[in-house]
């Protein structure tokens, strides 16, 4: 087995607290199992016990000592959540962590000597990224995993060489084996006060007298004792949870506390070179009842400000009914997708912040009306259709796929104009002379047309007995058959075409019939416009850029 390193978080439900509530750093703090005047404290913090707090006192006689002091109830809801972030540190260093308890957690240093240096080198590093969390621990390397923890147990960063653990051990008190009172007064009674004194002993006559775990506590005082390593599977979700002391009703003070929580994870995911690709809220509500929401991020970011404008406008469109009383904030985790920029096209903007001023115009105009148009497979020209507003990446240079770039051809672009607007064009032997319209006019320099394009008037009778005909130009096997046969038809044109005649005859709104030109004017545009022959007006409906 190769070289074991142990995190130790001391006072871990306290700093579990502290991680939760910044605020409370420094302050003068206690966990106690009520907030009852006679309840006992179960753990103090550092601050409160310069002031002479110490556990197994009731609240009331800490608060005779210490007026402003703090006293919460155990979070178990901050505890996993911390001790969830500890294991990511670890995590982000050495695939192999195996988290062990409350404020534990192991992992294996083979082979990463080459990518982060000396063992006192990596044992620094956990300690700053656990820091970077919102928690202070404290490091050990050893041989195996208890040695690891004792000298963790010990506080600051303690590396143990090789072969001097019996050294190590010798001169370590007993009260670091975190023994209950009444074994650890049965040992003082028999004059042991250090490890090396256990390690003396003959471990079959003490595990008489105290069973299985006097036989452990020998060969953990010897350094013989050496349990497996057993890894973590890696996190498909990265959660915060928090337990709030009282309800909200309005989710201005939500997005308040939701703030932190999203913080906090992103800097999980930020030290394990992840992004968040969605986020799913799940909340307490009063009366025992949840509610969850499922956020989709439109591109994978860690952007905290995108991802709490994506929430709070996901909970403005369909708030929770009732108060919140817990929140659990799920993201699930996706790797970064590269991109590189084109040093000769303009910047376009960032996925996230594109997203975020989607789902903006989304809250304002509605989700049916914020989108990509595409063009329809249609009759009609105007046929469009709403798709979501997904750009896909520029594709390179080198692309076999990707069509070649004309570095000296400038290319006309079609800027169609919908609905096309109605103009005035005045005729000379049937050709377009001038034009006036809104923002256009001028004379005709050149122009270039007309195209027929026209379709048939289609009745919904026909649509809807058109799979039993023959396709268009085709004959049915049997000569004796009759033949059926009909342009194909989208739905959009039914849609747009309620006037329709019977199949095969055109009035005067059945189907469309247009004649289109291309003209350049004399105010220097040039534009694509169209005659409607049913009706004889003219109508632009796009503009060359």
């Amino acid at each position: 087995m190769g070289r074991i390193a142990c995190l130790v978080v001391p006072d871990f439900s306290l700093a579990a607290l502290v991680r939760a509530n910044p605020s409370l750093a420094g302050a003068p703090l206690a966990i106690s199992d009520s907030l009852a005047p006679h309840s006992e404290l179960l753990t103090v913090s550092a601050s409160a016990r310069g002031f002479g707090v110490r556990p197994g006192m009731t609240l009331a006689q800490a608060r005779s000592i210490v007026p402003n002091l703090v006293a919460m109830n155990r979070s178990l809801a901050a505890e996993r959540s911390a001790i969830g972030a500890l294991s990511d540190a670890a995590e982000s260093l050495s695939p192999l962590v195996e988290p062990a308890g409350a404020g534990c957690v192991y992992l294996g240093l083979a082979g990463l000597g080459r990518l982060h240096g000396s063992e006192e080198e990596i044992a620094a590093e956990l300690c700053r990224r656990v820091d970077r969390l919102g928690m202070e621990a404290a490091a050990g390397v050893a041989a195996n995993k208890e040695i690891a923890h004792l000298a963790a147990r010990c506080g600051g960063m303690r590396v143990i060489a090789p072969g001097r653990e019996r050294e190590f051990l010798d001169w370590l008190p007993l009260d670091v084996l975190g023994l209950d009172d009444g074994l650890e007064t049965t040992l003082a009674r028999w004059g042991l006060r250090r490890l090396g004194d256990l390690a003396r002993l003959d471990s079959g006559a003490l595990g008489s007298r105290l069973g299985r775990r006097g036989v452990e506590l020998v060969r953990i005082a010897r350094g013989e004792e050496s349990s497996p390593l057993i890894p973590r599977r890696t996190a498909e979700t990265f959660i915060e949870e928090t337990e709030l002391d009282y309800e909200i009703e309005n989710l201005e003070a939500l997005a308040f506390v939701m703030r932190p929580m999203v913080e906090r994870l992103a800097d999980r995911l930020s030290m394990r070179g992840f992004v968040a690709g969605a986020v799913t809220l799940t909340m307490g509500l009063a009366g025992r009842r949840s509610f969850i929401r499922r956020v989709a991020l439109g591109a994978p970011s860690i952007d905290v400000r995108a991802i709490l404008t994506l929430i709070a406008l996901s909970l403005e469109s369909s708030p929770p009914d009732s108060a919140i009383e817990s929140i659990r904030i799920d993201a699930e985790p996706h790797h970064p997708r590269p991109a590189q920029a084109d040093m000769f096209l303009p910047p376009s903007p960032a996925p996230e912040r594109l997203e975020t001023t989607l789902a903006r115009l989304a809250a304002l105009c509605g989700p049916e009306n914020v989108g990509l148009l595409r063009a329809e497979n249609s009759w009609f020209p105007e046929a469009v259709r709403l798709e979501k507003f997904d750009p896909p990446p520029p594709r390179p240079d080198n692309c076999p796929s990707a069509p070649p770039r004309p570095s000296n051809v400038a290319r006309l672009v079609v800027r169609a104009i919908r609905p096309a607007l109605e103009i005035e064009v005045l005729c000379a032997r049937g050709r377009p002379e001038s034009v006036r319209g809104p923002n256009l006019g001028g004379r005709v320099v050149s122009l270039a047309g007309p195209w027929r394009h026209s379709m048939p008037a289609v009745h919904p009778y026909d649509l809807q007995h058109a799979p039993q005909c023959a396709p268009a130009g085709r004959v049915n096997g049997n000569a004796n058959e009759e033949r059926h046969s009909m342009p194909a038809v989208h739905p959009y044109d039914l849609q747009h075409a309620p006037q329709c005649a019977p199949v095969g005859r055109v009035g005067d709104g059945a189907g469309f019939n247009r004649d289109y030109y291309e003209l350049a004017l004399a105010d220097g545009g040039v534009y694509r416009v169209f005659r409607a022959l049913d009706s004889g007006r003219w109508f632009v409906d796009g503009v060359y850029d």
